[in-house]
């Protein structure tokens, strides 16, 4: 009865968007190796890199860029910090568990704002399902986001910016709610600075 009443697209979206919230919500912890590549609006790839991914239910992110570009991104769904080896410094601020603001909190318990968030569309092949998430408000730093799954596993997100920046992020070796303890986690999800860095506190 509700799909009579409603126009097909907004139909297509809500249904869309349960298809999505039905792989994201079991995700209780995600690991994958990834290889990132980032193109300007021309399609000039101006960055390549790779490195690993973890996350974790509620709001736990950690994001490691391999050298020769090293970067750490770690949150523990309250703190975020943000390691730069090669300048010796490390950023401290709090961690905004938006999905808006940090499309990788969809992994980690961001699906259950994805309504609120996002319109969301999903085409699919013989193989795989990619759905495209836009933003209802304009934030100013997402046009689009991209979450490719085969089956239940996430394989590629795809990030367009305002400025028609797109960047591509392949997963690969994916390992799905893999059980960790406590102190597993704690090591995992937060972030004591190393000696002699600059610590930068953002409130």
């Amino acid at each position: 009865m509700l799909a009579c009443l409603l126009p097909p697209a907004v139909f297509a979206e809500e249904v869309a968007a349960a298809q999505l919230k039905a792989l994201l919500q079991p995700l209780i912890t995600l690991r994958a190796d990834f290889r990132q590549r980032i193109f300007a609006a021309d399609g000039y790839e101006i960055q390549n890199s790779q490195g690993e991914m973890q996350v974790a239910r509620p709001g736990k992110l950690r994001w490691i860029i391999a050298p020769p570009m090293e970067q750490w991104l770690i949150s523990d769904g309250s703190t975020l910090w943000l390691y730069d080896p090669d300048l010796e410094q490390v950023i401290i601020r709090p961690f905004q568990q938006s999905v808006a603001d940090t499309p990788a909190m969809l992994f980690s318990g961001g699906a259950d704002q994805l309504e609120q968030s996002y319109t969301v569309s999903v085409s699919r092949t013989d193989t795989a399902a990619t759905y495209v998430l836009k933003p209802i408000a304009s934030t100013g730093l997402y046009e689009q986001i991209g979450l490719v799954f085969e089956g239940e596993t996430p394989t590629q997100i795809v990030i367009v910016d305002s400025l028609a920046q797109r960047t591509e992020i392949i997963l690969s070796n994916v390992q799905r709610n893999v059980a960790m303890d406590a102190e597993t986690l704690d090591a995992l999800f937060s972030f004591i600075p190393p000696p002699g860095v600059d610590i930068l506190q953002d409130d």
